[in-house]
């Protein structure tokens, strides 16, 4: 008898911890980047940019995206909102490339253009998180990464 009940409590565990494997939180891209834009002091006018404008602007395209909700400023500063949905995980890698390269772009031309601007660019916040990856860049890096995180766990 004791036996059963142990094989029977074994099984229970067994199942539970296969249960307790937790899948990807979904996130709303769109209400992610409403936070940041309307949570963080930005000093210019952040604009959303369409789809197709964002996907190009980071050298990505709907085979790895499967939604993004983009935010740039004026171009006077490095002031950014990006949030994406990949298609998968492997996706989530080639996005945060993107979103990497996207930065060293951003410190080359705004080295001369705006050097001020370049401490934004030193360590902006950026997050994979399973097939999200979010990036801020902004002056409050600490705010950015509580508001982000709020989402993700």
């Amino acid at each position: 008898m004791k036996r059963a009940i142990m094989v029977i409590l074994a099984g229970a565990l067994l199942f539970a911890a296969g249960c307790s494997a937790s899948t990807p939180k979904s996130v709303d891209t769109g209400a992610v980047a409403e936070k940041l834009i309307s949570s963080i002091r930005f000093a210019d006018q952040m604009s959303k940019l369409d789809s197709k404008t964002a996907l190009k602007l980071y050298g990505l395209d709907e085979s790895t995206v499967s939604k993004s909700d983009i935010y740039e400023s004026t171009g006077a500063t490095a002031e950014e909102v990006a949030v994406f949905e990949a298609k998968d995980e492997a996706s989530a890698g080639k996005v945060e490339e993107a979103a990497q390269s996207r930065i060293e772009d951003q410190r080359a031309g705004f080295t001369d253009y705006q050097p001020q601007e370049m401490a934004k660019l030193k360590s902006p916040v950026l997050v994979k998180n399973g097939k999200y990856v979010i990036l801020c860049v902004s002056d409050d890096n600490a705010g950015a990464q509580k508001i982000i995180d709020g989402f993700l766990k």
